[in-house]
């Protein structure tokens, strides 16, 4: 007993300390490689605890970039800098590795790898974080049903087009949304499955189904890849976002959305962005929901659109960031659109039980030894193994005296890093701590406490699932992103040249959904809208004028004079502005010229377009 009490005492003076020692274990069994020896190994590492006094990098990881054409003795003098391991190589950006290293030591490492001969850069890992506020609509402000009556809905003469997301997982068995062509976690212990629900939701407004049910996305016919590249608590690590854009254009994606961001900056997510752009994909990340001109990467990167958001009335929402990098705007207040609908699960000897979350403290996985500490009244009820494990207090008359919070403090006092509160009658009980925490707590049921005393030491699992499939609305550039990667999508599919000439490219896709696009700004561009909120049937339009029917420059449907007036203001130039199918472009040689002419006048005799 006078160990509790001293234990209580320190724990008191300093709670936070106990957040740091929680990490640590998590690193037991790391591989022991010699002095001077370098491996690449792929290790299943065990699950761990993300600290719950904030966000932050939860493995230790450093980008390195090598010159390709680097002495290997340089790469073989890793583990001298403190290098433990090779976590994974971004094989679209030659040279890039993610290594591991010991926590605390990133800025070290990455100093010691830069000095080394052949490195390119090396920078400690970074976080991001999905980027939606707090609760869609938008598919007929951005004018998709007009596409898809024109030009379809996202499958096209090559099938349906693929588009990658980037973000917390998928509801995989939500009826509303297409079953993911591919799916990969890039978290570790982590499944595809969505219980931060932003994935999902992100996912529905791209492609949920066009059936009788629920929502409809903007490109319902595409096919979608969801990678997981932020954890089940909407924070993610700038090493799994390169991997995702890795496997996404490895995978065929044609558009990878990006519904997430952090301000500091990343070169190997900066390369692996440019290097998607060069390989034939378009990226399009949120612009932000600081409500002022702080830039937010992956969004700031040249190659990537950054979207901004508007409400239902046009005007730009308060909350989405400014600036000169903003490409286009897409709808961002109360979207409507699907998601998994959540319940808190305490699993133990192989079955799971229903609970609630105590309010004020906050959710979060964890899987511990629980403890039976009676009441709780005192120290004296806590035994000393409840130290850094799970407290079960069963709620007694007492609690209605003295107050929640009076009992969840005797077992942080004790050391318990997490608590659960079984109810003193049947059926569930909703508890408040009376202020925010750091800690976890919950409470079961009266049958369920009986339960968990009979299996007094047992280690208990608290996790969130699944229990349903629903849909909220939600605010963000988060959910304006979305839109736009999806009108782009539209226009893949749609617009696919002919036999013998070049792929549409992300870029034109990009100018052309820029110059198309409706501004309630001052035109042409504006750091509020950038370009203006997109419209995808003008899009469709312009590019039908290039690549379906070539000619028809002002798309009424036939190729006159009107066509040849404008055919001109362009050929006098040889200008193609944006690059190729653009302007008089017809053939994607990226000018208008005498080749251009010839098609022109074979649709010229035709008059109809197809």
């Amino acid at each position: 007993m006078a160990a509790n009490a001293a234990r209580g005492a320190v724990l008191r003076i300093g709670r936070i300390a106990c957040v740091m020692l929680c990490v640590l274990p998590a690193m037991a069994g790391t591989p022991a490689h010699p002095a001077g020896s370098f491996q690449y190994v792929r290790r299943a590492v065990p699950p761990y605890m993300r600290p719950l006094d904030g966000p932050g990098s939860v493995t230790p990881r450093v980008l390195v970039r090598f010159d390709p054409l680097a002495d290997r003795a340089s790469q073989e003098q890793l583990a001298a800098t403190g290098v433990q391991w090779v976590e994974r190589e971004i094989s679209l950006v030659p040279g890039l590795f993610v290594v591991q290293v010991a926590p605390g030591e990133e800025a070290l490492v990455a100093e010691r790898l830069r000095a080394l001969p052949g490195v390119l850069y090396a920078e400690a890992d970074g976080d991001c974080r999905a980027l939606a506020q707090t609760i869609p609509y938008g598919v007929t402000m951005v004018h998709a049903p007009q596409h898809w009556t024109k030009y379809g809905s996202g499958s096209g003469p090559k099938g349906p087009v693929r588009v990658a997301v980037l973000d917390t997982g998928i509801d995989q068995a939500h009826p509303d949304l297409p079953a993911p062509l591919l799916t990969k976690s890039f978290v570790v212990g982590e499944t595809i499955d969505d219980v931060y629900q932003h994935g999902s939701h992100v996912s529905g407004t791209i492609a949920a189904v066009n059936n009788s049910e629920g929502v409809v996305g903007v490109a319902p016919q595409i096919s979608l890849l969801a990678g997981k590249v932020l954890d089940n608590s909407g924070f993610g690590q700038w090493s799994d976002t390169a991997a995702g854009i890795d496997w996404a254009v490895a995978s065929g994606a044609r558009v990878i959305n990006m519904s997430l961001g952090g301000t500091s900056q990343s070169q190997a997510v900066h390369d692996s962005c440019d290097a998607a752009l060069a390989a034939g994909v378009l990226v399009v990340a949120a612009g932000g929901n600081d409500g002022d001109d702080t830039v937010i990467y992956p969004g700031g990167y040249p190659s990537v659109m950054a979207v901004a958001a508007v409400d239902q009335n046009r005007a730009h929402a308060s909350f989405s960031n400014t600036g000169a990098h903003i490409s286009v705007a897409a709808p961002g207040v109360e979207v409507l659109s699907t998601v998994p609908e959540l319940g808190l699960k305490a699993t133990w000897g192989g079955k799971q039980h229903a609970a609630d979350l105590i309010a004020n403290t906050p959710y979060h996985d964890y899987t511990s030894p629980a403890y039976d500490c009676g009441d709780g009244l005192t120290f004296l009820d806590f035994p000393d193994q409840v130290a850094f494990n799970i407290a079960h207090i069963q709620r007694s008359f007492w609690m209605q005296f003295l107050g929640v919070s009076y009992f969840i403090e005797n077992a942080w006092d004790a050391g318990a890093y997490a608590v659960i509160i079984s109810n003193n009658t049947s059926g569930s009980w909703q508890a408040d701590m009376g202020y925010l925490t750091f800690r976890p707590g919950i409470t079961i049921s009266q049958a369920d406490g009986a339960d968990l005393i009979a299996h007094d030491g047992a280690t208990v699992a608290i996790a969130l699932t699944a229990n349903g499939h629903g849909y909220e609305a939600w605010d963000g550039t988060s959910m304006a992103t979305p839109h736009v990667s999806a009108s782009a999508a539209l226009l893949f599919g749609a617009f696919v040249p002919e036999a013998g000439l070049p792929p549409l490219p992300p870029a034109t896709v990009r100018w052309v959904l820029e110059r198309t696009a409706d501004n309630p700004g001052t035109p042409p561009r504006n750091n509020q809208f950038g370009y203006g909120i997109i419209n995808a049937e003008k899009a469709g339009d312009y590019l039908a004028g290039r690549i379906r029917c070539a000619g028809d420059l002002n798309s009424d449907g036939v190729v006159d004079d009107a066509d040849f007036s404008i055919f001109l203001g362009f050929y006098n130039a040889y200008l193609s502005p944006g690059g190729k199918y653009t302007g008089a472009d017809f053939n994607g040689d990226g000018v208008a010229d005498d080749q251009d002419f010839q098609r022109f006048v074979v649709r010229y005799d035709d008059l109809l377009c197809p």
